[in-house]
């Protein structure tokens, strides 16, 4: 499978998960769901590591970057679960819809990827329809980039934005020392060490493992999701893989419509006709 594929599967199964993630039940803080995830994600990895005998030399230099990974994606975690739990969606979510275009300046810089203009051009379109698509409420076209210099949560989800931008190259670079499946057992459970002190402090001493279970399903979707991720950036350009990856917006969004049977606003079916031109631009041109 080439690395369009993979991403499309990526954005397919994100979907599955965030969807399985609202089943599980909102009695679960979101710290405790993303930590629970990620344990059952690197035993699940680590289970697979060991079936088809994958293990890799580890060296200092990628123990250098499997640490600076971690802390950033740990960090932008922790930051994502505030802004999404104290902010206002229609002005949060819209800000990580900027991870391709801080890719498109970071990658060249870390990992030495240079994208024709034509696939920079197809990654400014999926960006554009996103960050329409994610518009809830229509309060003039840079409402939610007006809100960054009012509302401390957007502020907060633009510098999780960056964080994902730059962390993903870090992921290319540990991939391509190692292997997918192997950076990715590495990079989680290095991630569940970090986040399980937050994750007990905000289960207030209730931790049990019927409520650790309620993460199995959203982690075996996760699990997907990462693996095709991690083997799509070893095969093609991390922003345009990040471009496809935003399609689960829209799979998110279908689920929301046939499962749900949540309404679709005129403003969310352009957004979506937008990003699927800009992929078509990616996978054909780019």
């Amino acid at each position: 499978m080439n690395w369009f594929v993979l991403a499309l599967i990526c954005s397919i199964t994100s979907s599955l998960r965030e969807f399985a993630v609202k089943k599980a039940g909102k009695e679960l803080s979101s710290v405790f769901m993303s930590w629970g995830m990620n344990f059952f994600m690197f035993l699940i990895i680590l289970a697979l590591n060991v079936s088809f005998l994958n293990y890799h030399t580890i060296t200092i230099s990628f123990i250098g970057v499997l640490i600076i990974a971690a802390i950033l994606d740990s960090l932008a975690t922790v930051l994502y679960l505030w802004a999404i739990k104290e902010g206002d969606l229609s002005k949060t979510i819209p800000m990580l819809c900027f991870i391709p275009v801080i890719q498109l300046f970071v990658t060249p810089v870390l990992i030495n990827e240079n994208l024709s203009l034509i696939g920079i051009s197809g990654v400014l379109v999926v960006v554009f329809g996103s960050y329409i698509l994610n518009i809830e409420n229509w309060d003039g076209f840079l409402s939610p980039i007006r809100s960054v210099f009012k509302d401390k949560s957007s502020m907060m989800m633009l510098i999780v934005a960056c964080i994902w931008g730059v962390s993903s190259s870090f992921h290319k670079i540990g991939v391509n020392q190692t292997d997918a499946m192997f950076w990715a057992v590495s990079e989680i459970g290095l991630i569940s060490v970090f986040l399980f002190p937050f994750a007990i402090r905000s289960d207030k001493g209730n931790f049990s493992f019927p409520k650790l279970k309620k993460t199995l399903w959203p982690a075996v979707f996760s699990t997907l999701a990462v693996l095709s991720y991690y083997t799509a950036i070893s095969l093609g350009p991390v922003a345009y893989v990040s471009s496809v990856r935003r399609l689960g917006v829209l799979f998110t969004m279908l689920i929301g419509i046939l499962v749900l049977k949540e309404k679709i606003n005129r403003l969310s079916f352009v957004g979506g006709v937008i990003m699927i031109t800009g992929t078509g631009i990616i996978s054909l041109f780019g």
